[in-house]
């Protein structure tokens, strides 16, 4: 009784899932009018895809189960599971009812049975993470290393698919939650999986088509691979085709017609020079192999030799996943980049490095280990490893640092209450930046020498001139900074002497300005609110003013602004668009380009930084100068002025000098 009662229980989950051979109404399901996904799930339901329970429900936040959704994404892909599979798959899928459904996906690479050694357990629901894996498989995507940007990350990165979850985040297929996270570990909902597999639907067109299988007629089976000397008989040992960085398990290889098929499903050409597969036998991965036959055996020729995986101290690594390091700098690079030359060269990247004078080093888990050599047998690949100094600090903590060096001064490490960077003018926390042993700093997946980094300590800020490790703790040596006052601007750290703030006439930079409150400033013991202000030019870039205040906790100015528009010409109304310098009547110089100043308040100033009262006097910082007389250089040559004219019709000033 109890197996008649599970049979028709199966039953009915089938009729759930799988599409009707006749048109019937559009579904109405009476709990997903006001549920998120409604036009997704009526969208699936008629298509087919999909089907609600009998008492007219679609229950859109029961979580799906693996073997449900692999049933709706072979649907979606238009697949229909042959009849005939013999694949190898799951020990728990034999009676399954979805088992014809696995095996199509496993025969594919879409389902990896090495990722379930317990089983598939095809009942249960499916995490997100799995969900993002055989979206981005299906799809003939590669999955993306790069960092995500969900709040969770640090539980995206204990999953063996956080490669799949950015790609997918990438393609549009899963989107994460209001809260910023993506929650790796969370069962996928019924309304969720409509919207993903719609999302997926939609990728289709400009997607690698899946695999079609294929029946040789006339076909001779192969019984073995030979590489590089070695036999390695189909059935004693497992060889892999490499897949979109999928390892599918070959367990039947036949050819005709200079075809050589793979499972029945993928074909290779046999003797090209291009279009060929990449093979893994025991831990190594053998690139773009040409193929051909002898006898029963297909010969394999290896364009270039990688490892797949890397056993250490009885763990098992994915080569995908290893950091690979070069000369002790951080880079973009992993194991699986290396191609093995010999036992003391690797190539990475197009170049070529002997691991005897290059270091070369890799990360299992938190320990780093330099590689000292490479050993080559038939069952497989190995590394001389031997622990080394971490090659980067992830997060730096203020026992990572043996010493700070101002000059020649050195800071007392147990001052220290707040540290921080300002790289390319973002604030970066000592846990966003990496650091590696040469000193370079990696900050939002781009990296910086030394001297592009500002350290900020205690409000204190310090230009950095070098940055050393020893024995995985870092020496710090900087300077104190040429910028006397910063200023925040939309979120991004400036020199405030850059900023100029434009006033009737005057040009005032922001370091000579106080502001009182927010959006009131005082200029000369005058106070002005944020509307009596003409606006603020930055690197010759004129900006509207949208909010100026300051911030007691960081001790300098914040501005948000955004670039002007409308009735902004480009320059102070009454002053001139253009410089013309003469020099014995003839044209010197044309334009007051960035080598073109005038001495003015103790320094060499700009024509960005001065405004004219008239043709003969000028204005810098609220004191007025006359141009008559007054030191203008222009490269290296010092001029004095003897004459000025200005053209107002043209707003052209005419200055005229003679050597000093």
């Amino acid at each position: 009784m109890k197996k008649r009662i599970v049979s028709l229980l199966m039953a009915a989950l089938l009729l759930l899932l799988l599409p009707t051979t006749t048109a019937a109404a559009t579904p109405k399901f009476t709990d997903v009018q006001n549920h998120w996904a409604k036009d997704y799930i009526l969208g699936f339901a008629n298509k087919g895809f999909v089907k609600g329970y009998p008492d007219q429900t679609f229950r859109p936040d029961r979580p799906i189960s693996r073997a449900e959704f692999t049933s709706i994404l072979l649907n979606c892909l238009g697949i229909t599971p042959a009849s005939d599979v013999n694949t190898p798959t799951f020990s728990d899928t034999t009676n399954h009812w979805a088992r014809a459904q696995i095996a199509e996906a496993v025969r594919r690479g879409i389902l990896i049975v090495s990722e379930y050694p317990g089983g598939l357990k095809p009942d249960d629901p499916i995490y997100r993470s799995e969900a993002a894996a055989m979206m981005i498989r299906a799809l003939g995507k590669n999955p993306d290393m790069t960092p995500t940007s969900f709040k969770d990350s640090n539980q995206i990165a204990k999953s063996m698919y956080r490669g799949y979850i950015k790609a997918a985040s990438s393609e549009g297929l899963m989107h994460g939650y209001p809260d910023g996270t993506f929650r790796p570990f969370q069962g996928v909902k019924r309304g969720e999986a409509c919207a993903m597999l719609a999302n997926l639907l939609g990728k289709i067109g400009t997607a690698s088509p899946p695999a079609v299988p294929v029946n040789p007629s006339s076909n001779s089976a192969l019984s073995a691979l030979v590489i590089q000397g070695n036999r390695y008989k189909l059935g004693d040992t497992v060889v892999y085709l490499k897949r979109n960085s999928t390892n599918i398990p070959i367990y039947s290889l036949s050819v005709a017609g200079g075809l050589v098929f793979i499972n029945n499903t993928f074909t290779y050409p046999l003797n090209s020079t291009d279009n060929n597969p990449d093979l893994v036998v025991n831990n190594t991965r053998y690139v773009q192999c040409r193929l051909s036959v002898s006898g029963s055996d297909l010969q394999v020729t290896p364009g270039a030799v990688k490892l797949d995986s890397i056993s250490y101290h009885g763990y098992k690594y994915n080569a995908d996943y290893v950091k690979l390091y070069i000369g002790n700098k951080n880079g973009s690079y992993y194991l699986s980049d290396a191609e093995l030359v010999d036992r003391q060269t690797v190539r990475v990247g197009g170049n070529s490095y002997d691991i005897g004078n290059t270091p070369i080093s890799i990360a299992l888990g938190e320990n780093f280990y330099a590689i000292n050599g490479i050993n080559y047998d038939s069952s497989g690949i190995s590394l001389d490893l031997a622990a080394t100094a971490p090659v980067v600090t992830n997060g730096l903590d203020i026992s990572d640092i043996s010493a700070i060096f101002v000059d020649t001064r050195s800071l007392g490490l147990n001052t220290i209450n707040s540290l921080f960077f300002i790289i390319d003018g973002s604030r970066y926390d000592r846990s966003e930046v990496v650091i590696d042993a040469s000193g370079n700093f990696t900050a939002n997946n781009k990296n910086y020498t030394p001297d592009q980094v500002t350290m900020v300590i205690n409000n204190s800020f310090y230009k950095l001139t070098d940055v050393k490790s020893f024995g995985g703790k870092f020496i710090f040596y900087c300077t104190a900074s040429n910028v006397t006052t910063w200023a925040i601007v939309n979120g991004k750290y400036q020199d405030a002497s850059t900023i100029q703030i434009l006033m009737g006439n005057n040009i005032y930079t922001l370091d000579k300005i106080l502001v009182v409150q927010h959006n009131v400033i005082r200029i000369g013991g005058r106070q002005y609110k944020l509307g009596d202000i003409f606006g603020c030019r930055i690197n010759g870039t004129l900006y509207d003013i949208e909010d100026i205040d300051y911030d007691n906790s960081l001790d300098l100015v914040t501005m948000d602004v955004t670039e002007s528009t409308g009735s902004w010409t480009g320059y102070l109304p009454g002053q001139p668009q253009k410089y013309l310098f003469y020099v014995d009547n003839s044209i010197y110089q044309d334009g007051a380009t960035g080598d073109v100043t005038i001495y003015a308040g103790g320094g060499w100033r700009t024509f960005d930084s001065i405004t004219f009262s008239d043709q003969s006097h000028f204005v810098y910082d609220n004191t007025t100068y006359n141009l008559l007389g007054a030191e203008i250089k222009i490269g290296d040559t010092v001029f004095t002025v003897v004459d000025s004219a200005w053209r107002v019709n043209s707003q052209v000033m005419e200055v005229y000098l003679q050597k000093a």
